[in-house]
């Protein structure tokens, strides 16, 4: 008597491949972004370049560290596309780790994509009383595009979680877990 074949859902199927596609992607990118950081000497041209176009600019220190920690930054970007890419391969071949896997780099995606926005808004919000005028004083065109920045980014944010948070449900779903091996 032969076994009869558990069936499988598009989706899954469909999210598995673009997933692993996008992995892969980002791989491939993370891996020529390290060739170009061992090619060029960033910390020299971007040192050189803003004493051609602002002698007297002065890196705030949160981007200094970033631009001397490139290296660090793109390994992990790296490291994780490639963790990224196995757990889409996990959720393509209905592994119960691959649907975990998946679902966590799901909530993290929101909840640093939420976090982001946030810190995005507090940002803009600071920075518009650094300046000696209000950006209302130089166009009240400025203040109405900041506004609509922060609105769209905070809605963008949202539809991403709440997009994540409708994936993570779905496969959650009795059914579909039930296509997943332990």
């Amino acid at each position: 008597m032969a076994v009869k074949a558990m069936p499988r859902s598009e989706f899954v199927t469909v999210m598995a491949w673009i997933s692993l596609a996008l992995g892969i992607a980002g791989v491939a990118s993370g891996i020529v972004q390290g060739m170009m950081l061992l090619a060029l000497p960033t910390d020299r041209m971007l040192h050189d370049f803003l004493g051609v176009i602002a002698p007297e600019a002065q890196l705030p220190p949160a981007m200094l560290w970033v631009f001397g920690n490139l290296g660090l930054l793109n390994f992990l970007s790296l490291l994780s596309s490639a963790l990224f890419a196995a757990v889409s391969y996990g959720l393509l071949k209905r592994f119960e780790w691959g649907r975990v896997g998946f679902v966590l780099f799901l909530a993290a995606s929101a909840l640093a994509g939420l976090l982001g926005a946030i810190a995005f808004v507090h940002v803009l919000s600071l920075a518009s009383g650094m300046g000696a005028t209000d950006i209302a004083e130089l166009d009240p065109a400025f203040q109405s595009l900041q506004s609509a920045m922060k609105v769209a980014m905070i809605a963008a944010a949202l539809l991403v979680a709440i997009l994540h948070g409708a994936i993570i449900w779905k496969l959650y779903r009795p059914e579909i877990r039930a296509e997943f091996t332990r």
